[in-house]
């Protein structure tokens, strides 16, 4: 077994654990941050509109 056999497993074992919607973690933490922008001027609206 060679290294790049070793790193070709754990980007496998990795991937297994994403949910099937993702293709990389790079995708999820995207959404997970578009998602926290998103809730952050959604209750910063809310906040001026209730004033």
């Amino acid at each position: 077994m060679n290294i790049s056999d070793s790193k070709n497993e754990m980007e496998e074992y990795e991937n297994e654990s994403l949910p099937k919607i993702f293709k990389s973690w790079k995708q999820l933490y995207a959404v997970v941050i578009g998602e926290l922008a998103l809730l952050i001027l959604l209750f910063y609206w809310f906040t001026k509109s209730f004033e």
